[in-house]
């Protein structure tokens, strides 16, 4: 057998000035530097040149060059950036990369199969609720990658928390324990009935943006208690609710939970998802100032119950909302009332107030009791038990399933209006057109709901040929009679048009079914009448 023969190691040693041109595989240890060099050989051995080679060590200038970062700017080392007074400012990779913390730097996992709530809630204490934390250098962004993070128990949020996923169904807190997904905290981690004791920092300044907080139990999504100050932006709440279920009182996206001495205020959804909970939104307890913008709302028993549990006297139950608005979001999917202002017998002068739908679409799959799209509305789409609630230029998409009446063939006596209760509906602006001639008193097309009760108040501008009106038609209707005044003013003339308000019924059932608007007008040259108009209710 043949001896294959290993050539002995060769190696020199000295310091960095004394470096010499090392043969090719000999090493050469600078001692004064603490560097490893290794000779490359001759050319015609296969080298592409003559020299050392430097072994990158922890005392290379490579290896620190890799370990430092230095702001370069977008085009890099073609046109430097100046980031010092005089020169570059020059930070350690660790330094750098502490800027911004994941989850997973606390042992989250995120496959869906890992529990992950100790590792998520280790992170968040660390960051938001330890003792020095009073630093607000501690209080970084905590970043959630894209990914499933199971967890059978609810996650605290504590003062100051700002939690950041890569978007909605990407990344997904998903809770399978009979609890809410995620709840509020003060800085000693206490939760609802101690927070706030022994002189801990109340929740606040809280920001949550990219998260799917999923519940698959019938338990609740977020549940904001004692907090002030807290934004949700581009977040979804989905939970296990299925469309035609029953109502079903632990089931809430978001809720809140307040103490009179700690109520809570300033809470802000935009660009939010709420699904698949019996109650999209339920809140009863006091809290002021939340607002809803751009938001969708989908698949629920109830849109947003607002004040089904005020009483006036319990503890955090003496008021109840105040001050909730709704703009510029969507409604589909949902069994009874889009938003549904409750008051109980016990709630007088201790009411929800000022809730404010603006420019809202509500679905034609809205307050019909899952019963489908073409089926009768059982109750009103909004519904304003207590006062200072209002409705401006909403779109209800159920108007599309009734004929000219109210209550049509085949809709019962008395169908409920799209607002109904104690409030303003004011709606978009229309145009229609008032044909020339037309002696007998005709349909406007502007049909309104003629239950007791209403105020109406339609103002409108007439345009005919070179005469212009404005004015004020006011309709008041009580039984089958209504009463109506129209105030105008009119330039270059008489426009020749004469408007009335009229009582019937849609069907062969007597009642009070439909106000009808109705015009006559004189013969002028062939010229139809432009009328545009808005109407407001006092619902």
């Amino acid at each position: 057998m043949p001896i294959v023969q290993i050539s002995r190691i060769q190696h020199r040693r000295g310091k960095k000035a004394d470096l010499p041109q090392l043969a090719a595989g000999e090493l050469g240890w600078v001692v004064d530097e603490q560097r490893l060099y290794i000779g490359n050989g001759t050319v015609a051995d296969g080298a592409p040149a003559v020299g050392n080679t430097e072994i990158m060590t922890d005392g290379s200038g490579a290896f620190t060059t890799a370990l430092s970062y230095t702001y370069k700017g977008y085009l890099g080392d073609s046109t430097p950036v100046l980031t010092g007074a005089t020169g570059d400012v020059t930070r350690t990779l660790q330094q750098t990369l502490d800027d911004y913390v994941s989850v997973k730097a606390f042992g989250a996992v995120g496959d869906d199969s890992t529990a992950d709530a100790t590792a998520i809630q280790r992170a968040i204490e660390e960051l938001y609720s330890d003792t020095d934390q009073a630093d607000t250098r501690a209080r970084r962004i905590l970043f959630f990658p894209a990914g499933i993070y199971r967890i059978s128990t609810a996650l605290k949020i504590p003062p100051y928390a700002h939690l950041v996923g890569e978007g909605p169904d990407k990344t997904i807190i998903r809770n399978s324990g009979n609890n809410a997904v995620a709840i509020t905290e003060d800085t000693g981690a206490q939760t609802f009935g101690s927070i706030g004791d022994s002189s801990e920092t109340v929740p606040t300044q809280i920001q949550i943006e990219g998260i799917t907080f999923r519940n698959t139990v019938a338990y609740g999504g977020v549940s904001i208690d004692n907090a002030t100050k807290v934004y949700f932006n581009n977040c979804k709440f989905t939970g296990s609710y299925a469309s035609g279920g029953s109502d079903a009182s632990n089931s809430k996206g978001m809720t809140v939970r307040s103490t009179t001495a700690l109520p809570c205020s300033n809470i802000v959804f935009n660009q939010c998802q709420f699904t698949k909970f019996a109650r999209l939104v339920d809140m009863s307890y006091d809290v002021t100032n939340v607002h809803f913008n751009n938001c969708d709302f989908a698949t629920g028993y109830y849109g947003a119950l607002l004040g089904e549990s005020v009483d006036g006297s319990t503890n955090g139950l003496t008021i109840g909302p105040r001050s909730i608005q709704f703009t510029g979001s969507s409604w589909s999917d949902i069994g009874q009332q889009a938003i549904y202002v409750k008051q109980t017998s016990t709630t007088t002068g201790s009411q929800t107030r000022n809730v404010i739908s603006y420019g809202n679409w509500y679905a034609k799959t809205v307050a019909n009791n899952f019963e489908g799209t073409g089926s009768i509305h059982e109750v009103p789409v909004l519904q304003f038990d207590n006062d200072e609630c209002t409705s401006i230029l909403d779109f209800f998409e159920r108007t599309d399933l009734r004929d000219t009446n109210f209550a049509d063939s085949t809709a019962p006596s008395n169908a409920p209006p799209e607002v109904q209760g104690i409030g303003l509906h004011t709606k978009a602006v229309k145009q229609i057109t008032l044909s020339d001639n037309t002696s007998s008193a005709t349909d406007t097309g502007i049909y309104l709901p003629g239950f007791n009760d209403k105020g109406v108040k339609i103002t409108y501008k007439i345009n005919r040929g070179t005469t212009y009106r404005t004015g004020v038609l006011t309709i008041s209707a009580a039984g089958e009679y209504a009463s109506y005044n129209d105030d105008f003013e009119e330039s270059n003339g008489d426009a020749g048009v004469t408007l009335s308000a009229k009582t019937s019924d849609g069907d062969s059932t007597a009642g009070n079914d439909t106000i009808r608007v109705q015009y006559t007008t004189t013969s002028s040259s062939s010229t139809d009448a432009t009328m545009e108009y808005q109407v407001q209710i006092l619902v």
